[in-house]
């Protein structure tokens, strides 16, 4: 049994639908965009639109169920905690605690399949935090993002508006993942959000798009950013 997978592997595996799912590209995706891919998994959670108290559970819930769809088809082993109870997580990432949060960190052979498959790119994915600035106590590095402000209720007019299926691909979190897919979606910026001066004023049905964050990652690619209907002709195409 093997406990760490080669970068061959890592590749077949992210190539297998039947295995990996778009939130487990996203989670990937997401952590990539970090310094040395490397943040409390809680800012993760919150990066891919998650909230409330522990915004690394839903990730903690899908990175097992991840992990067991591998094992169905590598002959793989997985490290116990002293309950006696597995620990998923490490198979996919290095992990250590900072004061109350808990740090995960992509493992090398993880890294370098996914940019062989030219699944991630440089691009940060700051617009997707809440807030402007993260400063964190006892964490090696503070996240600094651009800080212009969001509100929440043109996010929620964007969504009753254009619902919650990804305006490019259709993709429906929660037909894919029932519950905890509830409501979850990006929300894109049609103008591009370091374009928006201080006083522009947006309107949430003719500036917002709700996409996935697979689509949300391939409109970023270009700047400026790729129009919704340049990326659904890529797709078809």
């Amino acid at each position: 049994m093997a406990s760490e997978l080669s970068v061959d592997q890592w590749q077949t595996i992210l190539g297998n639908s039947n295995i990996t799912k778009p939130l487990d590209i996203s989670i990937f995706q997401a952590l990539y965009s970090f310094e040395e891919h490397c943040a409390p998994a809680g800012e993760v959670g919150r990066l891919l639109g998650y909230d409330g108290r522990n915004t690394s559970s839903p990730l903690n819930f899908e990175v097992a169920h991840f992990a067991k769809r591998i094992a169905k088809q590598f002959d793989v082993k997985f490290s116990q905690r002293d309950d006696g109870n597995y620990q998923y997580w490490d198979f996919f990432f290095h992990g250590w605690a900072e004061g109350k949060f808990f740090v995960w960190q992509l493992k090398d052979t993880l890294v370098q399949a996914l940019e062989t498959l030219h699944l991630v790119n440089d691009m940060q994915f700051a617009e997707e935090l809440p807030n402007a600035n993260i400063l964190h106590e006892g964490l090696r590095k503070t996240i600094t993002v651009n800080s212009y402000e969001r509100n929440p209720q043109a996010r929620k007019i964007c969504i009753q508006h254009w619902g919650t299926n990804c305006q490019v691909c259709d993709f429906d979190f929660a037909k894919a993942y029932g519950d905890i897919g509830q409501g979850f979606i990006h929300v894109h910026h049609l103008v591009p959000i370091a374009e928006i001066a201080a006083t522009y004023e947006i309107n949430p049905i003719t500036d917002l798009r709700p996409v996935c964050p697979n689509c949300h990652a391939m409109l970023h690619v270009k700047n400026p950013p790729l129009t919704i209907e340049a990326l659904k002709s890529i797709m078809t195409s």
